[in-house]
């Protein structure tokens, strides 16, 4: 039985109440007009009044009792849900997470690391755009490591170190949360976008004590959702997963480099 089945029975009782109403009702008016011996049907109807009152009484009674069982039932029904919803959220956060840290440990191909690392953290948070940004040899640019979901114009475009938020995340070594419009003079010659952004993060790639890069995940749309502080510390996970690759391609290469040299004689 569900509540809707109590609250269905609650007004039909009361229906049945308001009819038994109107009749005792007709039948006093009747007594009153044309019966010269009224006590007894007035006993009677007194009696037939407990009685019908006292049912009222019980099956209100009765169904109150159901209708606290059936909310608790569908509250416990609510917590299960709940939980059971929380349990899909944390394995879909480990199975992202565990893609990632199996590019950073098996994949030989540095540029299939980070494709899988950024691909993995925008199906986590549903992103629709995402960046991966390391800064050049002379620290004076931006270099796209990896996109999804960017124009292929803008990634042509150089990207200044010193600018926008990607800039500010670089210098200061903080990630950092976004929604809606940016209009912060942190951010040095920020150009805002053609999109409407609906929230956007931004975390460091740090390698030791040196930030070289930049992970972002953006979300455009209206009707898209917000990213949350819980998300912006998963992003600095997969970041931290984007530095060790990284630092595993440049041992690599050292690696190569130094068996291809000429052995000293």
């Amino acid at each position: 039985m569900k509540l809707i089945d109590i609250e269905r029975r609650h007004w039909e009782l009361w229906a049945i109440a308001l009819v038994i109403i109107l009749f005792f009702a007709i039948t006093v008016i009747h007594l009153a007009l044309f019966t010269d011996n009224k006590s007894i049907f007035l006993a009677f109807l007194a009696i037939f009044s407990l009685l019908f009152c006292f049912y009222i009484v019980e099956r209100e009674k009765k169904l109150l009792v159901l209708s606290r069982q059936l909310a608790q039932e569908e509250l416990q029904v609510l917590e299960e849900q709940s939980k059971v919803s929380l349990l899909n959220t944390r394995l879909k956060e480990l199975s992202a997470l565990h893609r990632a840290g199996e590019a950073v440990h098996l994949e030989r191909v540095p540029q299939r690391s980070l494709d899988i690392i950024l691909q993995s953290a925008m199906e986590l948070f549903e992103a629709t755009r995402g960046s991966i940004m390391l800064l050049d040899e002379q620290r004076v640019n931006f270099v796209i490591a990896s996109a999804q979901g960017l124009h292929p114009d803008w990634m042509k475009k150089p990207q200044k170190a010193t600018e926008g938020v990607a800039g500010w995340v670089l210098q200061t070594g903080e990630p950092l949360l976004l929604s809606g419009k940016v209009k912060d003079h942190r951010f040095t010659n920020f150009v805002e976008k053609e999109m409407t952004i609906k929230s956007a993060m931004c975390a460091p790639l740090r390698l030791y004590e040196k930030v070289i890069g930049v992970l972002n995940c953006t979300m455009v749309g209206e009707n898209k959702k917000s990213f949350t502080e819980y998300d912006l510390k998963l992003l600095s996970v997969f970041a931290q997963y984007t530095a060790i690759a990284i630092e595993n391609a440049q041992l690599r290469l050292a690696l190569k480099q130094s068996k291809g040299r000429p052995s000293p004689s």
